[in-house]
């Protein structure tokens, strides 16, 4: 214990300029903004890139999970453009308006006030902010920040976000909007009382802007109430996607986006 007090006291000089190093970086980066924004861009890319390691090991004792589900979106994506296809009205166009980018999921919280998602695409995959991400199940939110080689996604489970959804049956719109209950569940918005909302209803995408495609599961109406002074329904949605086992997504690009929003400005 002596040699150990007597080390560090000959040492004292190399242990107070590591500490004035680290208290001079500390105020560089706090009171300056450059340097604390080019250190939170430096900082996510870490860990991010520590994320996608942990996630690595662990995928490796999930193989066979990870297979059945990959197995699963296989069989989903294969339908949906088969039902496309054959979608009065659906042309090879329309099919090709939309550039899909796959991605592995590295970080995902679903258990917080407000969720994110980190996936392992990012600029050198053609994925930019605004766009939408979805899972072979439904829909899973909307991209927030890229860097060259990851995305941080708005999960659904997050209050900022809003869903332009319809009804599938009645084709009536809503929105969607997570109310901060529970991790399967979601709010449904402005229906108004002469439609007959049921229970068991399919919620889609609206398709009225260029984030998603039309059509995309969101979730299914499993509880509602409409007292006689309210205008809207009170209604809740089960969410399609499960975020607790959320291992692969897919980035939505929508090819005449530029196109749609040019005629924004006539």
């Amino acid at each position: 214990m002596q040699r150990l007090l007597d080390f560090l006291y000959q040492q004292r000089e190399i242990a107070v300029f590591l500490g004035l190093e680290i208290l001079s970086v500390w105020l560089l980066i706090n009171f300056n903004n450059r340097q604390n924004a080019a250190f939170l861009n430096s900082s996510n890319e870490v860990v991010a890139s520590v994320s996608q390691t942990s996630e690595n090991v662990g995928n490796y004792f999930q193989l066979t999970e990870i297979n059945k589900q990959l197995m699963q979106e296989n069989e989903m994506l294969q339908q949906e453009l088969r039902m496309l296809q054959n979608k009065k009205g659906a042309s090879t166009d329309t099919i090709n308006q939309y550039l899909v980018i796959g991605a592995r999921v590295i970080n995902n919280t679903f258990d917080r006030s407000t969720n994110f998602i980190t996936i392992s695409a990012g600029k050198k995959d053609s994925v930019q902010v605004g766009m939408g991400v979805i899972g072979s199940f439904g829909v899973v939110g909307q991209v927030k920040s890229v860097t060259n080689n990851f995305s941080t996604i708005y999960s659904l489970l997050h209050p900022k976000l809003m869903i332009s959804s319809k009804v599938k049956r009645t084709e009536t719109n809503c929105t969607v909007q997570w109310d901060q209950e529970a991790f399967d569940r979601a709010g449904l918005k402005y229906i108004p009382r002469h439609i007959d909302l049921q229970v068991g209803d399919s919620i889609v995408t609206s398709g009225f802007n260029s984030v998603f495609p039309e059509n995309i599961l969101v979730g299914i109406v499993d509880d509602l109430n409409l007292e006689d002074h309210m205008t809207f329904y009170e209604a809740k949605i089960k969410l399609a996607t499960d975020f607790s086992s959320l291992y692969h997504v897919f980035v939505i690009k929508d090819l005449l986006k530029e196109e749609k929003d040019s005629l924004k400005a006539l």
